[in-house]
């Protein structure tokens, strides 16, 4: 848990402080920015429109069918929000992918206290894995996706709600996480074993940007700083891996 609250702290200020990270940070940010303004916006309203109808149209138009009707349109409203907003959020994160990589590979050696890669030789080694890296987190959303459908199912069953919760937080923590697990090239095993013993700094950290997502316009920030924040919690939480490799 100390590691995690460290890293919330540390996660936007070795941001802030390094003019490069700052660019690459900021490039994910613009694009969330220009979906939302030209796509998000119109995207949602016209989703929630076509639940609330589709809901008045299976309900009766009596005084307590109407009732019935105003409720689940609200409870549908706010899980079409939601969806919506996750939605972007991955779709961003798919084509902010090689900056976030990029951002994830020069915090690292922040945090390793070692100087950062040269911003040109950086690109051009992003370049040369450009298809992999958009591939690579085109099959992580599909993965996330399905485990999203997997802790919604769970969530509608009342008393399993924190399950949902926590399955959710581990899904945000493991499509940042896998930034710096593709560079050191883990084994699923190793990258679920990574998540079991450190479960609880990922959920929470997880659980963090989970709920920012939700936030109008607070979500663009996500894939940016949650891949800062993943980032330097990995680094804290395997400081030998890198002792034995320098």
């Amino acid at each position: 848990m100390r590691n995690a609250l460290q890293a919330f702290k540390l996660s936007y200020q070795v941001i802030l402080k390094d003019k490069i990270s700052l660019l690459l940070a900021m490039i994910p940010i613009l694009i969330g920015l220009s979906l939302y303004i030209f796509a998000g916006k119109a995207f949602f309203t016209g989703t929630t429109e076509y639940g609330q109808q589709l809901i008045q149209s299976y309900i009766d138009n009596d005084s307590a069918g109407k009732a019935v009707g105003y409720l689940l349109s609200a409870l549908v409203a706010v899980l079409l929000y939601f969806i919506v907003n996750w939605t972007f959020v991955l779709v961003v994160s798919i084509l902010a992918s090689p900056f976030n990589d990029l951002l994830s590979s020069r915090i690292e050696r922040h945090a390793l206290g070692q100087k950062p890669q040269d911003i040109g030789e950086a690109v051009s080694n992003s370049l040369k894995k450009l298809l992999g890296t958009v591939f690579n987190e085109i099959k992580k959303v599909c993965f996330i996706l399905g485990l999203s459908m997997l802790a919604f199912l769970i969530g509608l069953i009342p008393f399993l709600a924190p399950v949902s919760f926590l399955v959710g937080a581990l899904v945000i923590a493991a499509e940042f996480l896998d930034f710096s697990w593709s560079r050191l090239d883990l084994p699923l095993k190793e990258c679920r074993a990574s998540l079991k013993q450190n479960w609880f700094g990922y959920s929470l950290g997880g659980a963090f940007f989970l709920v920012l997502i939700a936030i109008p316009v607070l979500g663009i920030l996500v894939p940016s700083w949650g891949t800062s924040f993943f980032t330097i919690l990995w680094v804290k939480n395997n400081e030998h891996r890198y002792q034995v490799t320098q």
